[in-house]
């Protein structure tokens, strides 16, 4: 049996049962879930990974619980292997409000990128949301709201290419798929974001969550480019559906 929200029409597999990764807890549903419109710190699926020993940066990291519980068996097969190398969770869960405030930081100059005040440097709306895109996701759309993903070690492509961030990578790239993970934005894709060494997705889930979040805003183009969703959202929020799907096969 099919279960209707406004608007949209969800498959009999996201019901509220206790298989469900939607599980309804308050006003939870799967477009909240997917678009990261939620309280992950009050939702019981999402865990610390420093509980599960896993190295952290900064403090309030959360992880969907069978992620940390596989990363933390990655983590213990990479110290073991490599005991003198960092491995350290920089970015976990982000909630939609995360996003915004990054997004927007960033539209509205107070956070520098590539060196600009974006919204002196780059009058331009459009313009000014695509250099945005090369690295961050809008609001609603990043695979960070699903509790999946992580950033490891340093958000520069070039630490992982030498010295122990190659040995980090290198490893990763042999094994982290035995793990369930797998690197979403590899060089050579035709769009999208600019490649990231250091993100790694947990596949079990986050395979299903892509193909949940194309069921129900594939048709709904216009939900991300809604005015006041966010800055700049009616110049951009077209793109959505290319930035979520624009991945590696892997990730698929």
């Amino acid at each position: 049996m099919a279960v209707v929200l406004p608007g949209v029409l969800l498959l009999s597999a996201w019901a509220p049962d206790s298989l469900s990764p939607y599980r309804k807890y308050g006003n939870i549903t799967p477009e909240k879930y997917l678009t990261g419109q939620f309280n992950p710190r009050t939702h019981p699926f999402f865990v610390s990974p420093e509980k599960y020993g896993i190295p952290v940066r900064g403090s309030h990291h959360l992880l969907r619980r069978e992620a940390a519980e596989a990363l933390s068996k990655l983590y213990r097969d990479f110290h073991r292997a490599h005991p003198d190398v960092p491995f350290l969770v920089r970015s976990s869960t982000r909630t939609f409000y995360d996003q915004k405030y990054i997004w927007e930081s960033k539209w509205n100059g107070k956070r520098m990128v590539n060196g600009m005040k974006l919204d002196r440097d780059v009058k331009d709306p459009v313009e000014r949301a695509g250099i945005i895109l090369r690295y961050s996701s809008m609001p609603g759309t990043s695979r960070h709201h699903w509790g999946t993903e992580v950033d490891l070690n340093a958000l520069n492509n070039r630490y992982f290419t030498t010295g122990r961030g190659r040995v980090l990578y290198t490893w990763l790239c042999r094994n982290a798929q035995k793990y369930g993970f797998c690197r979403p934005y590899t060089r050579g894709r035709k769009g999208g974001y600019k490649e990231e060494r250091w993100h790694w997705s947990y596949a079990p889930l986050a395979v299903q969550f892509l193909r949940d979040w194309n069921r129900l805003f594939i048709n709904r183009p216009g939900y991300f480019s809604r005015p006041g969703f966010f800055r700049g959202s009616r110049f951009c929020g077209s793109l959505a559906h290319e930035y979520v799907n624009t991945i590696s096969r892997e990730c698929r």
